[in-house]
This record gives structure tokens, sequence and C-alpha cells, in this order.
């Protein structure tokens, strides 16, 4: 009767056991990593023209030890986009803009990622990162652009490029 009712007490703990160690950890390098996901546009019409207002940029991310976004007091931004034109040899370039400022030669623009640093002891971590984008320069003369981005995580290690769909100017 024991032997049986330790076999009965033994059986869910080794199941238990057994689930318990197939759970999967998420494992992933340090150095960040990000993909492109999408971008959606907003249009707005004024005297029959369509204009580029706003859009959001949505990349996806994975970091093996969470150190993603900003913590209170940084002040440098960790995420930068590149302006890149489609020139007439169909590739795409970054913008000169010819602007007699040493060492500025294109147009980037720079947002701060919220800490995303999660709770306990598992710190890696992926998702998406949605970037607003309140103004969108595109320029009359380029039929289409893209942008390059690029992420940075607090201990200085910088992400793969990830590029855009390319985008006609409308």
């Amino acid at each position: 009767m024991m032997k049986r009712f330790f076999y009965f007490l033994l059986f869910p703990l080794l199941v238990s056991f057994l689930y318990i160690s197939c759970v999967k950890q998420k494992n992933y390098p340090i150095v960040p990593s990000i993909a492109f996901k999408q971008f959606i546009k907003y249009d707005t019409v004024k005297n029959g023209v369509n204009t580029l207002c706003g859009a959001d940029c949505i990349i996806t991310f994975k970091d093996g030890d969470g150190d993603i976004g900003l913590l209170s007091g940084d002040t440098v931004p960790d995420l930068k986009m590149v302006y890149l034109y489609k020139g007439t040899d169909g590739k795409f370039h970054p913008y000169d803009q010819n602007f007699t400022e040493p060492g500025f030669d294109t147009l980037i623009f720079h947002y701060s990622v919220p800490d995303l640093t999660p709770q306990g002891q598992y710190k890696a971590l992926e998702g998406e990162i949605r970037i607003q984008m309140h103004t969108i320069i595109a320029l009359p003369q380029h039929t289409a652009f893209k942008y390059a981005i690029i992420l940075c995580d607090r201990a200085g290690h910088y992400s793969n490029w990830a590029f855009t769909d390319e985008i006609p100017n409308p």
C-alpha cells in the first residue's frame, strides 16, 4: 500500500519536473538585433494634393540582456533613422545637404526609446518599437525614399542596420 502511494506521489512530481525542464528560456545575444516590420503613412489632402504628414515605423527587436531604452537622466538618443533617397541609378543613397557645417551630410533623425528592461531574473526580451514620426521629409526631387535604422543599447552595443521598404514620394 505504501509503495502504491509512493508511485502516485512520484508520478505527478516527475511529470511536473519534465514540464518545467521543457519550457525554453529565451537565449538571445547581448547585442540587440532589429528588423523592419511596417511603415504606416498618414497623408492629408490639401488643394487636391496628397501630402505626407506623418508616419509610424514599426521595428521588431531581440536582446539577450534586456538593456534596451533610456533610463531617467539619459539624454543621448538611442535610435537613429537615416533618410535614403532613390537615385537615378536605382540605388538608395544618403542625402547630402551640402551644409557648410563640417561632418554634417545626411538627414538623420534621433529618437529615444523608453526603458524596456524586464523585471525578474531573466532579462532576455523581444518585442516591437513603434517610432512615431510626426514630420516626414520627403524631398520633392526624390521619387522614392526609405530609412536605415539602428538601435544602441545602454552597454553601447549597436544593432544591425534595418531598412524600411521603399516608400514612394507622394
